[in-house]
């Protein structure tokens, strides 16, 4: 047979091998020689499916759709990776490597997750981080790195940008919904971000946010709905407090404001639309289904008033998906993706 340049190799070997090899052939290849972006442009259509499915096997038949841009995560994956026995459910990885410091006759394993967060475990996430590590890196590299905002706030649907990104399921939510410890942890995660957009926490005596809130309803003629709201509000936030600090003899509400480092930092999100506007909209929804809810209702109301400053111009469709991850069904997401096992639990509680 003549020689063939690497590039055209699967695309030759197609017309000397036999029909019924040629699958398994392609299979075989795929797997031991990871294929350029440049070789993917010289397949056919029919061809490139089979080399998709070939990457695909290791999935467990789970249907997932492709990219055929130059970046596609599935072009990177390591011939490690490749004969890994761990596998993904659901549109989630279980990364090998990470386990937990507990021993392992106790129980089954905690998921990645509630292990990351565990204090007495901090699991590393896919990269070998732990959440100290990310919480101390400078606002710079929390902008420019793209695979660390899945694993602090996760969710139940699966990332189109980071394919090892763990996901909640009914495990991790019951953990987090039941452990003071995980929240408080979540907590940290949270206020780090909420620095990084340029907002800053700020607890006040409820008798001194009632003043504040009345002298701002005399001010605006906020209508009577809004403050009855607001009066629920505060009535939950007793039971939010700064890291740190249990309990306090004077109830206290849990309100974000904007920082000293605002307009500094709000010009990498205050805009039409950012990247960042996917991310809070992700830190929304995780802070209500990990049981953060009045931190994800303070941090909505900042947005909103973030929204209606003359002085910025955000998108009207940013706003909607931010609503949405603060007032629909836990069950459905901001993009309409509905999550079975989560209608059923709030079919149960109800």
């Amino acid at each position: 047979m003549p020689s063939t340049p690497s590039h055209c190799l699967p695309r030759a070997l197609a017309t000397h091998v036999r029909p019924q090899r040629l699958k398994v052939f392609i299979t075989t290849f795929s797997t031991k020689i990871p294929l350029t972006p440049t070789m993917d442009r010289t397949l056919d259509r029919h061809e490139q499916d089979k080399v998709r499915a070939a990457r695909a096997s290791f999935f467990q038949g789970q249907k997932r759709r492709t990219s055929t841009s130059k970046d596609s995560p599935l072009d990177n994956l390591s011939i490690t990776s490749r004969t890994s026995q761990d596998t993904m459910s659901s549109k989630k990885f279980k990364f090998s490597g990470i386990t937990s410091t507990k021993p392992s006759d106790t129980a089954p394993k905690m998921p990645l997750i509630v292990r990351f967060y565990d204090s007495n475990v901090q699991a590393r996430d896919s990269h070998g981080r732990t959440q100290e590590e990310i919480l101390a890196w400078p606002d710079s590299k929390l902008e420019s790195c793209h695979n660390y905002i899945q694993m602090l706030f996760p969710v139940p649907e699966g990332s189109a940008f980071n394919w090892e990104a763990p996901i909640i399921d009914r495990e991790t939510m019951d953990a987090f919904r039941s452990r003071k410890d995980l929240r408080d942890r979540l907590r940290l995660s949270f206020e780090r971000m909420l620095d990084f957009y340029g907002f800053a926490v700020e607890m006040k005596p409820e008798q001194e946010a009632e003043k504040s809130e009345e002298k701002d309803e005399d001010a605006t003629g906020d209508n009577a709905t809004e403050t009855q709201d607001t009066t629920t509000s505060k009535s939950e936030a007793t039971h939010s407090f700064p890291p740190g600090i249990t309990s306090y003899t004077t109830p206290f509400t849990y309100a974000i404001i904007r920082g000293p480092n605002f307009r500094t930092n709000s010009r990498n999100w205050a805009v039409r639309f950012d990247h960042n506007h996917l991310r809070i909209t992700r830190i929304l929804r995780c802070l209500r289904i990990l049981s953060l809810q009045i931190e994800c209702e303070a941090f909505f109301k900042a947005l909103k008033e973030v929204y209606d400053d003359d002085a910025v111009k955000i998108s009207e469709r940013s706003l909607t998906y931010w609503t949405r991850a603060v007032t629909r069904p836990l069950y459905v997401a901001p993009d309409d993706d509905e999550i079975e096992w989560l209608e059923e639990w709030e079919g149960e509680q109800q």
